[in-house]
């Protein structure tokens, strides 16, 4: 048996805060994303996607460049400036996107390359050095110039001339913007698949654009098209390198809630064929906390050997009885075990079913707050659904029995809403039929694709909220 007298918490739940390094579990995204078949990653917030944007840029990898873009305090008001008045808003964005993205597929390959007679290399790097003055473009200085020097670099032909100056800032009434901007990315980008070609064929090269939720309270509809505009630059982006047989593609992050709000013609497509989504089960979950005991531990460990073997009430293994408390995301299941095994008196002894029902409140009401990140944006009086459960007390109840008490405490939103809305953050579940003649409980963060059932008869509170709205302990659960 391990000595667990160290083990004192399973590292950070934020990625940003944590040692992700010392035990990221590969899945099958991160390799989606090394061989270049995906351009777009959705997850949940806590899902882990920073971790795993973290690992790719920070684990030392054979032929493989990687750069993450973190838009925690990007300039969006200026970026929103910078648009052709003559073009729809989503082109213009497109536009200025792709411009920005070839900027810094520019400055990674510069990097890699470093400066030499290589005429692609010397172009790119005396236009990084006239606009940004250095080869590494900084992310919140790219669009933020009133104007690009292109003279003595690219000098592209646009409308029969060449350019030598764009100017940035432009008056409704000049409509010139996005041709410009287009032939000088198209000049850059050509620079850039030259120098791949010749010095990193063999290499994978990955621009990682991650944060894009930071400082977001609401999506707008300003905000929302930019980011359309972003996964169409990205997208546009990865197929000319795909035709120049150069591994080097933009990577779009966006947590999941995001990506459903937004509308363009072609989302079903590049959600099929582009994206892939981080999800995690059980198993995945239970090696993950197994590698993170493992590294704090320093000998190889698995979990029966963290826990006491008792089953918990209804004969449920204690691993099965964390794992229905959380939403299938690491940090919840990173925060329970935390707590559990800060509760044992003797840190000597593995972890007991009474460290588990002691720390269901602390991580209940954990999962609340991590709920109120998600949720309030999109529902500010989102907390009268849980005082409803509260004053209902039951674990499971029926539409008619939440309509009734809802409408007692919120009478804007429209009770038949808020059980839609509860359903797609995973608040609740509702029972289906299943084969057979029986029946089961849909929950969306176990099934992403499912949808809503409006004529379900049962409905049931997600149990990590239990403590947190006071319900009543089912005998199974």
């Amino acid at each position: 048996m391990p000595n667990l007298v160290t083990l004192n918490s399973f590292g950070e739940v934020a990625a940003e805060d944590d040692a992700v390094l010392d035990y990221f579990v590969q899945t099958n995204t991160y390799q989606q994303i090394i061989d270049g078949s995906r351009m777009l990653v959705l997850g949940r917030k806590g899902s882990g996607k920073t971790a795993l944007v973290r690992f790719l840029t920070e684990h030392p990898a054979s032929r493989l460049l990687s750069r993450a873009l973190r838009f925690r305090d990007y300039p969006w008001t200026v970026h929103a400036q910078r648009v052709d008045h003559g073009a729809s808003p989503i082109e213009a964005y497109t536009v200025s996107w792709e411009y920005l993205i070839a900027v810094h597929l520019a400055s990674m390959v510069f990097d890699a390359i470093g400066d030499c007679n290589d005429p692609d290399i010397t172009k790119i790097g005396r236009f990084l050095r006239n606009n940004y003055g250095q080869a590494k473009a900084e992310l919140k200085d790219t669009l933020v110039p009133d104007a690009l020097r292109v003279e003595g670099s690219f000098e592209p032909m646009a409308f029969g001339f060449k350019l030598l100056k764009i100017d940035l800032r432009r008056k409704p009434s000049e409509r010139s913007l996005g041709s410009e901007l287009s032939v000088l990315t198209d000049a850059i980008l050509r620079a850039v698949m030259n120098a791949a070609g010749r010095f990193l064929a063999d290499s994978t090269v990955l621009l990682h654009l991650d944060e894009l939720d930071q400082g977001l309270a609401t999506l707008d509809a300003t905000r929302s098209t930019m980011l359309v505009g972003l996964v169409l630059a990205t997208r546009s982006i990865k197929r000319k390198f795909a035709e120049h047989k150069i591994r080097l593609t933009p990577v779009v992050y966006l947590r999941t809630d995001i990506w459903e709000q937004l509308q363009f013609s072609d989302k079903n497509k590049i959600s099929e064929s582009q994206a892939t989504r981080i999800e995690w089960e059980t198993q995945s979950l239970r090696r993950l906390i197994e590698m993170r005991a493992s590294t704090k531990l320093g000998e190889s460990v698995v979990w029966d050997a963290l826990e006491d073997g008792e089953k918990m009430r209804g004969s449920q293994p204690k691993w099965n009885h964390i794992v229905a408390r959380t939403q299938l995301r690491p940090r919840d299941a990173i925060q329970f075990c935390n707590i559990a095994f800060g509760k044992r008196a003797d840190r000597s002894l593995p972890l007991t079913n009474a460290d588990v029902v002691s720390a269901r409140q602390e991580y209940s009401t954990y999962l609340k707050h991590e709920l109120d990140d998600e949720i309030l944006a999109h529902w500010p009086m989102w907390s009268s659904a849980l005082e409803t459960f509260t004053a209902l007390q039951i674990h499971t109840f029926s539409p008619e029995q939440f309509r009734a008490e809802f409408q007692t405490r919120d009478d804007r939103t429209p009770p038949d809403e808020a059980l839609e809305r509860l359903f797609s953050f995973s608040v609740i579940g509702y029972q289906a039929r299943s084969g057979y003649g029986g029946s089961t409980w849909v929950f969306r963060y176990e099934i992403p694709s499912a949808h809503w059932d409006p004529f379900t008869s049962l409905c049931k509170v997600h149990p990590g909220l239990k403590e947190y709205c006071r319900i009543q302990e089912d005998r199974h659960n």
